[in-house]
């Protein structure tokens, strides 16, 4: 097979075996009853359509009181936890990505987890890439709030702002919620992915690619 010029990865599912930003919310909320008490509400919604809203809503709970420095802190060190685990990465996604970098290919992370915490983790892992899309947040008198969330429509969009030819891309992911990103993508290679997943990409006329 010939190889691909760009190659882009999700993170979570992909490289890792859990989702990060997730991780690093919930050992906010574990710390404080009063802020798992405040995203309740939030949490009902994370089983609707409004996923995504509600998902915002309680990062933004679990955020509140932290300063740029303590969040930056927070992401260093748990991105460094996360790529020391063998539990949290995959081996063998990390070392085709390798392999691929080593042969010229353009290497690109797209992911909706929080930049310093991905970037934390990617180098404290030693994956090589040549760019990071990434979610970003925003600082507010209160905390921050999730202002540009990479996932869905918005990650292949940020890709095409980036200047990255997605149409010409191998597109490596496990999420439903990358299918616009799959759809784009001139391959599509699945690792981690639910049958769901398969299913649904394969409904949605998505061809599907060994990893090898």
């Amino acid at each position: 097979m010939k190889q691909p010029g760009l190659v882009v990865y999700d993170l979570d599912g992909v490289i890792t075996r859990k989702d990060t930003f997730t991780a690093l919310v919930m050992s906010r909320l574990i710390r404080s009853p009063m802020r798992i008490f405040r995203s309740l509400p939030a949490a009902v919604l994370l089983r609707s359509e409004r996923k995504a809203l509600a998902s915002r809503r309680i990062a933004e709970i679990a955020l509140s009181g932290m300063t740029d420095d303590s969040y930056s802190d927070l992401a260093e060190r748990l991105g460094r936890r996360f790529a020391a685990d063998a539990k949290w990465i995959r081996g063998d996604t990390v070392q085709r990505i390798r392999r691929q970098h080593e042969q010229g290919a353009r290497i690109v992370i797209a992911t909706a987890s929080e930049h310093r915490l991905a970037h934390a983790l990617l180098a404290a892992a030693e994956i090589p890439h040549d760019l990071l899309s990434a979610s970003h947040l925003s600082a507010t008198a209160y905390g921050f709030r999730v202002a540009d969330h990479r996932v869905g429509d918005r990650k292949v969009e940020a890709l095409r702002e980036l200047g990255e030819p997605i149409e010409h891309a191998e597109f490596v992911t496990d999420s439903l919620t990358d299918l616009p990103t799959a759809q784009a993508a001139a391959r599509v290679v699945l690792i981690g992915a639910s049958e769901r997943t398969r299913r649904r990409f394969a409904e949605c006329g998505v061809r599907i690619h060994d990893a090898s």
